[in-house]
């Protein structure tokens, strides 16, 4: 309990376990989170959307009004809604995608079960996703729901974020480090 009381410090925090209590309240934990992923995904995708959310100069309104658009075309369920009613309402709608993250935090832990994101220079096979979240398990003594990213200019390699660890082994930091080094001779 104690990282949920650390991760609802600041306001995404205070709003991911808001709407994480609601869910767990009403049982829909797996349903919210599905939702609340398509929104995350759906902002990460599309710049347009994360520059409306961001700016100062679009009316506080104008943005509840597109997130209710948005979910209303996803058919979320009015716990979502009304969530994202709230956070626009209040003038959070810049850290919805942080409140997102908080609530996915908060479910992982509830289920005693950690976050861990890879990225790899080249796409992982089914195998190797296995075989890395199985080392994760071990190393770090929970469930590891791993989520992958491909990224060419590392080279190389990968780069495995758990929570605020990283762990970077990319071919590309590698490189910079002798390039550093050589500077300093």
């Amino acid at each position: 309990m104690a990282k949920a009381q650390i991760k609802s410090a600041n306001a995404a925090g205070r709003y991911g376990t808001a709407i994480f209590d609601l869910a767990k309240e009403a049982k829909r934990l797996a349903p919210v989170e599905k939702e609340l992923l398509s929104l995350k995904k759906l902002l990460q995708s599309s710049a347009a959307l994360r520059e409306t959310m961001a700016s100062p100069v679009i009316a506080i309104s104008e943005k509840s009004e597109i997130m209710q658009a948005l979910a209303k075309k996803a058919k979320w369920s009015t716990l979502v809604s009304n969530f994202l009613a709230i956070a626009c309402d209040n003038g959070r709608a810049a850290e919805i995608t942080d409140m997102v993250d908080s609530y996915i935090a908060l479910l992982a832990q509830e289920k005693n079960s950690l976050s861990a994101s890879a990225i790899t220079a080249q796409e992982l096979t089914t195998k190797q996703k296995t075989s890395l979240a199985a080392s994760l398990k071990k190393a770090l003594g929970s469930n590891v729901k791993l989520e992958t990213e491909v990224d060419p200019r590392l080279l190389g390699g990968l780069v495995v974020q758990v929570g605020s660890v990283m762990f970077d082994s990319s071919l590309k930091t590698q490189l910079e480090g002798l390039k550093l080094a050589m500077k300093e001779s």
